[in-house]
């Protein structure tokens, strides 16, 4: 018999040297001293709120912040390109940034849909190059969360991520730790068949063998078929409660009968599939797995149902029936074609309105891979996975068959531990990098002097431009400036800025700390 998983949960990495401002350690001690009064007026008083009248930044309602926002076009394209690179991928830094800024928004959702057109294997050389062992849970962890940082292809990964969420899988339930494998093959099938149609999906998913293990397919004998993954494929990935009985489960379950796993493959035998006759939402005869999958693709609920868990994920969360009405049209008219869908989602009204602007917190893989991706950051990012699972987000490991609720309903991403892991995680990015072993902090006196960078304000404003659309509150930026403008006791490395004045390194890092910790950036 195949022994159950065991895995020991992440460590808190080891601690770095220490500079200003140190790692927070509690909600009312988040800075040290001589950083205190600076981040408690921008993260305290300029804080999130999660209310009645829904996500708020900086005190301000989103849609007033959208429309002050929107003062001049070359204002609006910027935002809605940063916009379309966190919904659509895990954020940028400035060259990529302006690389899907010159080429125009729909030529943008273009790019990003037609994956196979971009180069992306400088990433797979230095993925290779870590020799990353995957049949460990936390070298899948990490080499799937580089892969989002260091990718050309970000929707493909972002899509992957989607799907990871709908139809779960856990290393925890794949027949031990010799078959932990089974969920990089299930990963892989989720990327190429990303856009696929819904059909393709539902046949791969439905033999792919961490996923037989997991929801129990395994088990099902023709006499005695195991309900599991019929419930499952109907309730959480296909059409919803309401729309089928007990009976269908019963009688789906038949159905599926039939597969098998050997190692690291499946396999379909004729011969211990039910070949009774079923009953299955309405279709009678000796179904099989592909018919099970044909029925439910073409039902009229499925549309609206993979539609709504779309849209919650890429744009915002409880849409309506005329929100959702485009995706499900192109569904039917693309053959269920989800490349389609994607397009008239990220090409609809509602996804480049106010009301999806920064509407959804982010969740810890998108947080952690963001910073590092727009930072640029060159370390092995040994420390990913223990602060993606920190935060509340262990890949290859949702929390049940249901999936991360954070990917309904966003909030559910944040409380006070998360936040101050999310803190803590910023701190130690700049300070010393991710990698394990070998410090590679972010050097900022190298970047000042490749973009020619003349002073303290320019800094802010180079960052603000690429971390926050360029939204940075007037009195917000004077802050942080005066931040990184205070004199700093003790001796320290100091960075020069091309105006030829110095100021301390732990300022000016601490300065890009604040707006990285800022609320604007916790939001999607």
């Amino acid at each position: 018999m195949e022994e159950a998983a065991s895995y020991e949960e992440p460590r808190w990495p080891p601690s770095a040297e220490q500079s200003e401002p140190q790692p927070a350690t509690s909600a009312s001690n988040a800075a040290p001293a001589s950083a205190r009064l600076p981040r408690r007026r921008l993260l305290g008083l300029a804080g999130i709120g999660l209310g009645a009248a829904g996500l708020v930044v900086g005190g301000v309602a989103l849609e007033q912040f959208w429309q002050h926002s929107h003062s001049t076009s070359a204002q609006a394209d910027q935002q809605l390109i940063g916009h379309l690179l966190r919904r659509a991928g895990f954020g940028a830094g400035p060259e990529e940034l302006a690389l899907y800024r010159n080429l125009g928004f729909t030529a943008a959702v273009d790019r990003l849909l037609h994956y196979q057109q971009v180069p992306d294997d400088e990433m797979e050389q230095r993925l290779a190059a870590l020799k990353l062992n995957l049949d460990r849970p936390q070298d899948q962890q990490r080499w799937w969360l580089l892969r989002m940082a260091w990718t050309q292809r970000p929707l493909l990964e972002k899509m992957t991520l989607f799907w990871h969420g709908v139809l779960t899988s856990s290393f925890r339930k794949v027949g031990g730790p010799r078959f932990y494998r089974r969920m990089i093959i299930q990963n892989e099938f989720l990327r190429e068949h990303a856009f696929d149609t819904f059909d393709s999906i539902l046949l791969g998913i439905t033999s792919d063998p961490a996923m037989l293990f997991y929801l129990d397919l395994t088990k099902s004998t023709r006499n005695s078929p195991n309900e599991n993954y019929a419930r499952e494929l109907m309730e959480l990935f296909t059409i919803g409660l309401g729309h089928y009985t007990q009976q269908d489960v019963t009688e789906g379950a038949a159905a599926l009968s039939g597969w098998h796993v050997r190692g690291f493959s499946s396999y379909y035998n004729p011969a211990t599939h039910s070949d009774r006759i079923k009953h299955f939402l309405g279709h009678s005869g000796n179904l099989d797995y592909r018919d099970v999958i044909t029925i439910l693709a073409n039902h009229p609920a499925a549309p609206w149902f993979l539609a709504r868990k779309l849209f919650s994920f890429f744009v915002y969360e409880n849409p309506s029936e005329e929100d959702l009405q485009p995706l499900v049209t192109a569904y039917q008219q693309s053959n269920h074609n989800i490349g389609a869908v994607m397009r008239a989602l990220l090409l609809s009204p509602q996804f480049a309105s106010a009301k999806a602007y920064r509407s959804r917190l982010k969740s810890p893989v998108e947080f952690a891979v963001g910073a590092y991706r727009a930072l640029g950051l060159q370390d092995d990012g040994s420390f990913l996975p223990q602060f993606t699972t920190l935060m509340g987000q262990t890949l290859f490991d949702p929390p049940n068959v249901g999936g991360w609720p954070g990917d309904k309903v966003s909030a559910f991403w944040l409380n006070s531990g998360t936040w101050m892991t999310r803190l803590n995680y910023v701190d130690l990015l700049l300070r010393r990098g991710l990698g394990r072993g070998v410090v590679h902090p972010l050097n900022l006196q190298s970047l000042i002097e490749k973009n020619r960078i003349a002073s303290p304000e320019a800094f802010v404003d180079y960052f603000a431009a690429f971390l926050l659309d360029g939204q940075l509150a007037g009195d917000r930026r004077d802050q942080v400036v005066s931040y990184l403008t205070t004199p700093a006791t003790g001796r320290q490395e100091s960075v020069t800025f091309a105006n030829g004045k110095s100021y301390p390194l732990s300022r000016v890092r601490g300065a890009l700390y604040l707006l990285l910790a800022s609320p604007e950036y916790q939001l999607n």
